[in-house]
């Protein structure tokens, strides 16, 4: 087992560990990076060797946080966090990805996007490949889409994305904001995660209250999504399966869209900016889906107009992933 203590002692001596919340997300992102890590190895880590190393971060962690809470002389300035502020920090589960974002936006310096990095290193070769894509940045950046898309026209890519339709952040129809995908939340972007469930590899499940979409992988593995949700779903439950799939869909407005002024009548092409994203799958009740986005930004939060949306390079990614007849639980 790695000593993760001298790791996170080291982040600490940067002048932000003053701030309770800013060591939560050093914290956290620690530990999202150890559990990304560990299932990422071949051949997969047991799920015991993976609880192991969860216990090894927390003791670390409670460790720091009892040492921030008391002046040491000779050592760096310690602040002392209220109760209610350290019950923050070391109550955290070693689950934390899936509790959903941090209530303030996470900003590391580079000490402590160092000290992470060597978390990951600390623990197989797969932590080289994080230092390389994170020395100069927080989060991952996704995979792009490989998918190819039907040419936008010249008024279409001249648009701006940051022109909102509702209050909710929905884009209008034929406004492509697929550029956000890249300032998506690092809790909200494609990963895979440890996850315990019954239901068969190759199932779909979906937790409408988190905004993920599950991919169940062998091995108590699952791949993560984030979504948005739609008014249309809200009361989307049970089980469904996905009945047919269509690549770069045609979208029309609703009446009441276009009753409210937020479309015009007709059709809108497959292509950027329509709302449907650049992929759909279609569900056996006839009325839902699982579908792109032409605004990104909504994953992570509930919208008025449709159902199910991931952004467009996580749609191609699950389209290529499910056939047919596959299995769709909605929690």
């Amino acid at each position: 087992m790695v000593d993760y203590y001298p790791i996170l002692a080291r982040a600490m001596s940067a002048p932000e560990a003053q701030d309770p919340q800013w060591r939560r997300g050093v914290y956290e992102r620690a530990r999202q990076m150890l559990v990304t890590q560990l299932l990422a190895r071949r051949p997969a880590t047991p799920p015991a060797a993976i609880a192991a190393e969860q216990s090894g971060l927390d003791a670390a962690i409670r460790r720091i946080e009892a040492e921030m809470s008391r002046p040491v002389r000779g050592a760096m300035p310690r602040n002392e966090p209220s109760d209610e502020a350290a019950g923050d920090i070391t109550g955290l589960s070693s689950s934390a990805p899936d509790r959903g974002p941090l209530a303030t936006p996470l900003r590391l310096s580079g000490i402590s996007l160092l000290a992470v990095a060597i978390v990951a290193v600390a623990i197989g070769a797969g932590g080289t490949i994080f230092w390389v894509q994170h020395a100069h940045k927080a989060s991952p950046a996704p995979v792009k889409n490989v998918a190819a898309a039907p040419q936008a026209p010249a008024a279409t890519k001249a648009a701006t994305p940051k022109l909102a339709t509702t209050k909710d952040g929905d884009l209008a129809p034929g406004i492509d904001g697929s550029a956000a995908d890249n300032d998506l939340s690092y809790v909200f972007r494609r990963q895979p995660t440890f996850y315990r469930t019954l239901q068969p590899v190759g199932t779909i499940i979906i937790d409408k209250l988190q905004h993920f979409l599950y991919l169940i992988e062998p091995n108590n593995v699952a791949l993560r999504y984030g979504i948005g949700l739609g008014e249309q779903c809200t009361e989307l439950a049970g089980l469904r399966h996905v009945a047919s799939k269509a690549e770069w869909p045609s979208w029309q407005a609703t009446p009441d869209m276009i009753e409210r002024k937020l479309a015009k009548p007709g059709v809108v092409a497959g292509g950027p900016g329509n709302p449907l994203g650049a992929r759909v799958m279609e569900l056996d009740d006839g009325k839902s889906r699982i579908n792109g986005t032409n605004a990104p930004a909504t994953v992570g939060t509930n919208v008025i107009f449709g159902c199910v949306r991931l952004g467009n390079d996580d749609v191609v990614d699950l389209y290529g992933r499910v056939p047919n007849g596959t299995p769709v639980v909605v929690n």
